[in-house]
Order: C-alpha cells, then structure tokens, then sequence
C-alpha cells in the first residue's frame, strides 16, 4: 500500500502487516481499557477513625444526657470524625498480552488510514517557537481548527513551543505513544522518521 505525503506528494510505501489489518474491537477494547485503568494515580484517600487524630476524651459523661452513649469524639457518627468506608490509596494495573496489544495498534492505524485520517509528512520543521509559524504550518495543509496527534520521531523545541498554546494538539514519540493518543483525535499526522519507527514498533519482522 502507497500513501502519499502531504507536502512533497512523495510515495510512501505501508506495511500492509501494520496498515491493512482487519478490526479486532475486542483486542482493542482491552488495550484501552488496560490504558485507561494502568494510568489511574489512585491517590484518593480519607481518613478512618484510628487516623484522626484526638478523640481520646470521652465526649460526655455515659448516662444522664438523654443522648446515645459516646466513647470518642471522633467517631463516625460525630462531627469531626472518621470517613465510614472511605477511599484509601491503592494500585491500579491491568496487564494485556503483548501479542494482543500489538493487534490493538494494528487495527487502530489500520482504520486511521482506511478513513483517510492518517497524513504522512516528509518533515515537520517551524522556523521559529513562535505559535503563528506552527498556525500556518496548519493552515498550509486545512488542518486548523481539528484535534491532532502529531507523532514524531524526536520533538524539536520549536514544534513544542510553537504548538502548546494551540488548542487540540498533541505532540507525542512514536516510540512512545499510546493507543489512545492514535485514537482521540480526528487527524494523525506523522513525518517520515515517525513512521519508520513505528513500523519498527509494531511492524512483523520476517
């Protein structure tokens, strides 16, 4: 399969084991599912009744009060006190095969390139950091006002500065992007070198 690049209109050759492989939904539901769960902080936490602190007073005296007996002040039941049931830190991980993983990606840049979302640039260069360069770099090409993935082999100063305050990009290593960083956006956009990598990523070695 050839796919021509957007701004030589220079033929590159696609690896059909990479870019014309059938739709799996189910490898690929488990590869962002696993994502989604793995790249959760679970840092939520409360504190119970052993963890606030004080409370070592009886509030009031035990009969009398007409109120229902108390031992601490910091019981769940009073103002002050413990979280009943409340989150705690924990770990959040899912493991995918590697093999289904890598089927996940397939399929994903497979449907990229099949919808017509998925555009080969020979380099991606700015001249300067400066945000109305990387504007009209868009513009060059009628990709203003979509949400991109840019993927790249390394990402140069100038494309960082010059893209970060332009809504909807997203700028990430090709051998280190993300299922969902292909899928969460309308356009991929992906210069030469990107593509060799990938190819190297994810591509069947014979």
């Amino acid at each position: 399969m050839k796919l021509k690049s957007i701004d030589t209109n220079k033929d590159f050759t696609l690896n059909d084991t990479l870019f014309k492989v059938p739709m799996n939904e189910q490898a690929v539901y488990q590869t962002v599912n696993a994502e989604l769960i793995n790249n959760r902080q679970g840092t939520s936490s409360s504190k119970n009744r052993a963890l606030v602190s004080g409370g070592g007073k009886k509030p009031f005296r035990q009969k009398g009060t007409g109120n229902a007996r108390q031992g601490t002040s910091r019981s769940p039941l009073m103002r002050g006190g413990g979280v009943v049931f409340g989150p705690s830190p924990r770990y959040y991980y899912k493991k995918v095969n590697s093999k289904i993983k890598k089927l996940a990606f397939k399929c994903v840049l497979s449907d990229l390139v099949k919808e017509e979302k998925f555009k080969i640039v020979e380099s991606i260069s700015i001249d300067s950091n400066k945000t109305k360069d990387f504007v009209n770099f868009l513009k060059k090409f009628e990709l203003e006002n979509k949400k991109l993935t840019i993927v790249t082999s390394t990402i140069s100063d100038n494309l960082f500065f010059s893209s970060r305050n332009v809504k909807s990009i997203r700028l990430v290593k090709a051998n280190s992007c993300s299922i969902i960083d292909l899928m969460d956006c309308q356009t991929i956009i992906i210069d030469s070198e990107g593509l060799n990598s990938l190819n190297e990523r994810f591509g069947d070695k014979n």
